[in-house]
This record gives C-alpha cells, sequence and structure tokens, in this order.
C-alpha cells in the first residue's frame, strides 16, 4: 500500500513537472523559429530590450531561470537605407548658373498678387456705395482704373518673372539639365530636360554681349531667359558642355 501510494506521487511530480515547464519550452521553440526566419532572409536580428524581465513559469520547479521579452527595437539598422534616398544620391546636380537677383523677382511677384488681390476686393464695395449715392463718380472710375492697371501690371510682370531662369544645373553623368524659374505664384518650378533636347547659342542666334539669352528646346515651344551680365556662370565647363563656346 505504501509503495503504490508513493509511485502515485512519484508519478504525479513527474506530470506537473512536464506540464510546469511546458509553455517554457514552447516558448524557447518558437523564439528559435523566429531567430531562424531573419538568418535565413538574410536581415539583421532585431535587438533585445532588457528592461522588461520575467521569471519563467518553471523556476520554482528549475531553480531561478529568468527569460528576457523580446521585443523589436524602435530605431531601424543604421544600414537600412531607402532606395528612394540611393536614387537621389545617384542623380546629384552640379550647379553651372545662378541669378542671384532672382529672389528680388519672387518678392516683386508676391508683392504685386497682394496688390491686386486688395484693389479687386476694394472695388465691390465702392461700386455699392456709388449705387447708394455715397461716392463720387470720380471716386468709382480713379478704383476701377487702379484695379485695371494693377491686373494688367501684374500680367506683365508675371509673365517676364516666369519666364527668367534662376539656377541651371547638369548632373554628374552630364545627360540631364535641371532649370529652376519663377511659377504665377511667385513658387520655384523645376523642369527636367535631356541635354541633346536644348539648343546652343549658336542655334539660338544669341551672342553673348545680349542682355538676355535665350533658352530653348527642340521638343518644347515655351522659351525662358537668363543673363550672362546679371548672372553668375559657376561651372564654365559644364556651362560650354550645355550651350556651346561664348562668342
Amino acid at each position: 500500500m505504501t509503495g503504490g501510494t508513493l509511485s502515485l506521487q512519484a508519478r504525479l511530480c513527474r506530470i506537473r513537472t512536464k506540464v510546469c515547464t511546458a509553455p517554457s519550452s514552447r516558448r524557447c521553440l518558437q523564439n528559435k523559429l523566429w531567430t531562424g526566419s531573419w538568418k535565413k532572409e538574410g536581415a539583421p536580428l532585431p535587438c533585445l530590450q532588457p528592461q522588461n524581465w520575467r521569471p519563467s513559469a518553471g523556476s520554482r520547479y528549475l531553480g531561478r531561470r529568468w527569460e528576457p521579452s523580446v521585443g523589436l527595437c524602435r530605431s531601424a539598422p543604421a544600414a537600412a537605407i531607402p532606395k528612394k534616398a540611393l536614387e537621389e544620391k545617384a542623380e546629384e546636380f552640379k550647379l553651372v548658373y545662378r541669378f542671384p537677383w532672382i529672389k528680388y523677382c519672387r518678392v516683386l511677384s508676391r508683392l504685386k498678387l497682394l496688390q491686386t488681390a486688395t484693389t479687386t476686393v476694394t472695388l465691390p464695395p465702392i461700386c455699392y456705395l456709388y449705387l447708394q449715392d455715397q461716392v463720387s463718380q470720380g471716386v468709382l472710375l480713379y478704383t476701377t482704373g487702379i484695379a485695371l492697371f494693377a491686373g494688367a501690371m501684374l500680367y506683365g510682370m508675371s509673365y517676364f518673372f516666369r519666364r527668367i531662369i534662376g539656377l541651371i544645373y547638369l548632373n554628374e553623368t552630364g545627360h540631364t539639365v535641371r532649370v529652376a524659374h519663377l511659377t504665377f505664384w511667385g513658387r520655384r518650378n523645376d523642369i527636367y530636360c535631356p541635354i541633346e533636347t536644348v539648343m546652343t547659342l549658336d542655334e539660338v542666334g544669341d551672342s553673348k554681349g545680349e542682355l538676355l539669352l535665350q533658352f530653348k528646346r527642340y521638343n518644347s515651344t515655351d522659351i525662358l531667359y537668363f543673363t550672362i551680365k546679371f548672372g553668375q556662370i559657376v561651372d564654365k565647363q559644364r556651362f560650354t558642355q550645355i550651350f556651346g563656346k561664348l562668342e
């Protein structure tokens, strides 16, 4: 009777030990499979967070054994560079020409927009007051003339400023030209074109002594302008590569 009881107690103890240590073994198996998948794909192993340590379920029976909680690091590996960044680095452009006064043209363009918007907003109240016989006809005609003049000046200045080139770049391979100019709203706009489509100064018919030189392309009817007198040629070799020699 005593032997049977001891055998039953020993069997229960072994079953309890297996049940208690099962979660720990299953967790270890999951960790091995998880790290194995990273090694198979060739990616670096994620680092561990040693802040949160917790005792395993079987520590009461197998001694004081501790297991770290596995988690991904917040920051990505330093070697993981985005593909877009590599492409931008491969397509670096070198400055060829610069027009320092383009920033003042940008300010004037935006001030003209503000003036035109102000006169346009002021015109409807003046018309209403004129219909109410509170202002004279001369005031109405004067306000209308200012609004029309401001609109005409805005169109003329924007037409000129939008065609002035501020910066000209050429990529390192010498195949693509990037031209920066202003938009109607005074913002920067970049144009990318192959160097084969850009006409040289001899083909355009401009000489070095002219104030404004034309920037023409074979595949476009738009004409932009740049000046050597008030501008700066930063890289003469690349400038000659794009526009030919200056006579």
